[in-house]
């Protein structure tokens, strides 16, 4: 079977862009399978989790998951940071960045219309240790201070408390201060029309600090002395003369047990419940109606780390060319953070596309990405049921790292395994270039070498097996230099042959018209013509055969010539004056010899040749009366002969065509024939003595034309073999 060249490189190249696509494919739809697994997954452990706290029902009552509300209830944070009380918030971060304002939609009583300058504040209520925080951010346009001797702490800007305790009695206290610092509690009774003290609380204590815009207050309450209610208010008085209250904003009432908050936390029965249902590199969360966080267990935490350090233990090469490769991998895969640290606080509510349908009932799976950290989170959400109603919403979430670091790695190995593909098909693809060089070099050579400097064919060139278009071509070329061997050889030997068959007949010709001239002793004058035009067409017919043999035998004559080292310019000179001028005495020549020898090697008698058939075409092409003109001028390594005549210029497309054989221009009928065939022997001859020749048409004014013949020149200390 053929196979040819430009469908082999056609499957190579098929090939090496097959092996990216193929991995990029498979990459893409391992991601998806990934994906749908990983979805079912979460979805499952979501309804799992759902299902186990459904048969607790008991922890929905407990954990007040039944009859909220979101305008009175308190969230209790578990604060990241150990609380010191000095009257700064830097240690309630990053806590603080979810606190709550209050304002008119918190008002509980006030003597005037409302005034946002008048009297807003933001709260946080949070846990550490055994302890109960609380911060108020309070923006008050006029502070007024308790009066020290007062035995009334009410007639002042303070904080109300409403703690119902563990037994369910309702307990109030007040937080007011003469200056700012410390402070401590006042007990006050549980009725709200009583406003004298009981005494004072020192468990219960804070810092009082005064703002631009208002005051701040830090303080802390054991969490021994509160149930599961709580409220919060802050008193506005401007007027320190008559000290009337005369805003009231706050988080709930705190003078009425049945108006108080529910100090909402995190379950910890939910919490180990949910301990027990791990899932590993899963974060789990609660949320009830609110949206607000009940419970959390887990973390986002990814498994690329041990995938990375997995990397780096092994081989050390791999890793050189994973590095290496490292700027192109960037180009085709999905970057994300592979280590990440989640946010100290956690969010008290969870607001992400699907909690919405969860809490009315319907399971959903979505996906977002943390705004801190180029880290996409999937989650799966499910409804949570108490008796057939809807408490809340079950979270499951997990990154997709470990997808992203597996297609990423299948994106790395297919770029991998194609640049080693282009690697080793490259070095295949050099070597069979290589390969078809040297064979392309091994037929050029053969080429060049079996045709010789003077255009014959000497040697064969051998062919080729192989079955492609070098093995074409060495056959073709093959072929034709056999049969441009063979066309040259029979016309080398056609001229011999028509000059050995013609000559006898033409002899023959010749003997009997002498004979005939001899037998008609007296024969009349047109009949003496008849047979001189017979006799000089036959003289003409020897001299045609004498010149068709002398140039197909020049080649081999030349190659038996004896060259020697001889001065052209006296040579020129000498031909001249005894040869050439006698010849043509009707023609002037005009002779510009060199001053100094100029020495040639070569045979005398070819070179003299050579230039008389210069001289016989220019004086066949000059105008009558003016010169020939020979000139003879020494270059730096070579002697330079000018033979020019006036007279018709040649074309210009012909400069370069009258050297070839068969070539005349010669438009007038002579005497003597011509064939065209002298300027290919003077070409001949002269590059028989590695020199060239070429036609100029004269300029400056003339019309005309120079043969401009070079020949090498011989140096004067160096003698041939014959010479010494």
């Amino acid at each position: 079977m053929r196979i040819s060249l430009r469908l082999k490189l056609t499957l190579i190249s098929l090939l090496l862009l097959l092996i990216p696509l193929i991995g990029f494919r498979f990459s893409a739809m391992l991601q998806s399978s990934l994906l749908a697994s990983r979805e079912e997954a979460l979805m499952f452990t979501a309804r799992a989790v759902a299902t186990a706290l459904a048969n607790r029902p008991d922890i929905f009552d407990r954990e007040l998951f039944h009859s909220l509300d979101q305008s009175r209830d308190l969230y209790l944070f578990h604060l990241s940071n150990s609380i010191r009380l000095n009257g700064k918030t830097d240690d309630w971060q990053p806590e603080l960045l979810q606190s709550e304002e209050f304002g008119a939609e918190h008002l509980l009583s006030s003597m005037a219309p409302y005034s946002p300058d008048s009297l807003t504040f933001r709260h946080l209520v949070g846990q550490r240790d055994k302890y109960l925080y609380a911060l108020f951010l309070v923006q008050d346009d006029r502070l007024v201070y308790r009066h020290p001797n007062s035995l009334y702490p009410g007639k002042a800007d303070h904080i109300q408390i409403g703690i119902e305790d563990r037994a369910g009695k309702l307990h109030r206290y007040l937080l007011a201060t003469d200056k700012p610092g410390w402070i401590n509690g006042f007990r006050m009774d549980p009725d709200p029309k009583n406003h004298l003290p009981q005494g004072n609380e020192p468990r219960i204590q804070g810092v009082w600090a005064e703002t631009e815009e208002g005051y701040i207050v830090e303080m802390r309450i054991p969490l021994d002395m509160i149930g599961k209610r709580l409220a919060f208010a802050v008193a506005d008085v401007d007027d320190a003369r008559q000290r009337k209250v005369e805003m009231l904003i706050g988080t709930a009432n705190p003078g009425q047990i049945g108006d108080l908050g529910w100090l909402l936390a995190p379950s910890i029965a939910i919490e180990k419940l949910l301990r027990r249902l791990n899932r590993p590199h899963s974060r789990i969360r609660v949320v009830d109606e609110n949206r607000w966080v009940r419970a959390r267990f887990g973390s986002l935490a990814t498994v690329a780390a041990q995938e990375k350090e997995t990397k780096q233990g092994g081989d050390s090469m791999l890793l050189w060319l994973h590095q290496q490769l490292t700027p192109v991998y960037r180009l085709f895969t999905e970057p994300f953070a592979a280590n990440f640290t989640p946010p100290a606080s956690q969010p008290k509510t969870l607001d992400i596309q699907g909690i919405e349908e969860g809490l009315q009932g319907n399971s959903s799976i979505t996906h977002y990405r943390l705004s801190d950290a180029r880290v996409e989170v999937m989650a799966a959400i499910t409804p949570l049921l108490d008796d057939g109603k809807v408490v809340g919403a079950v979270v499951v979430e997990q990154t997709t790292n470990s997808i992203l670091a597996l297609k990423n790695k299948m994106i790395e190995e297919s770029i991998g395994l194609t640049v080693m593909a282009f690697v080793v098909v490259g070095i295949g693809l050099l070597l069979f270039a290589s390969r078809i060089s040297s064979r392309i070099r091994r037929l050029r050579n053969q080429a060049a070498r079996a045709i010789s400097e003077d255009g014959r064919i000497t040697t064969a060139i051998t062919p080729v097996r192989a079955r492609d278009e070098i093995g074409d071509l060495s056959r073709t070329l093959s072929s034709m230099l056999i049969q441009l061997k063979e066309q040259n050889e029979y016309r080398e030997k056609m001229a011999d042959n028509l000059e050995h068959e013609m000559r006898t007949p033409l002899a023959g010709i010749a003997a009997s018209l002498k004979n005939l001239e001899k037998e008609l002793a007296n024969p009349g004058q047109q009949a003496k013509e008849y047979m001189n035009w017979a006799l000089g067409d036959v003289q003409r017919m020897e001299s045609l055969l004498t010149a068709i043999r002398d140039a197909t035998s020049l080649r081999e004559a030349l190659e038996h010539d004896f060259p020697e080292t001889f001065n052209l310019a006296s040579a020129l000179a000498l031909w001249l004056e005894h040869g050439w001028s006698p010849a043509y005495p009707e023609v002037e020549f005009a002779f510009k010899a060199l001053e100094q020898p100029a020495l040639v090697h070569g045979d005398p008698d070819r070179l003299r040749q050579m230039i008389e058939k210069l001289l016989d075409n220019a004086i066949s092409f000059h105008t009558p009366e003016t010169p020939v003109t020979l000139q003879l001028q020494s270059k730096r390594d070579t002697l330079e002969l000018q033979i020019c005549n006036e007279g018709p210029p040649i074309a210009p497309d012909m400069l370069g065509q009258i050297f070839n054989s068969m070539v005349s221009l010669r438009a007038q009928k002579e005497p003597t024939p011509h064939l065209g065939l002298g300027l290919y022997i003077v070409r001949t001859i002269i590059e028989h003595h590695q020199g060239s020749i070429r036609a100029e048409n004269m300029k400056n004014g003339k019309k005309g034309v120079c043969f401009i013949v070079t020949l090498p020149r011989r140096s004067k200390n160096l003698q041939t073999p014959t010479e010494q």
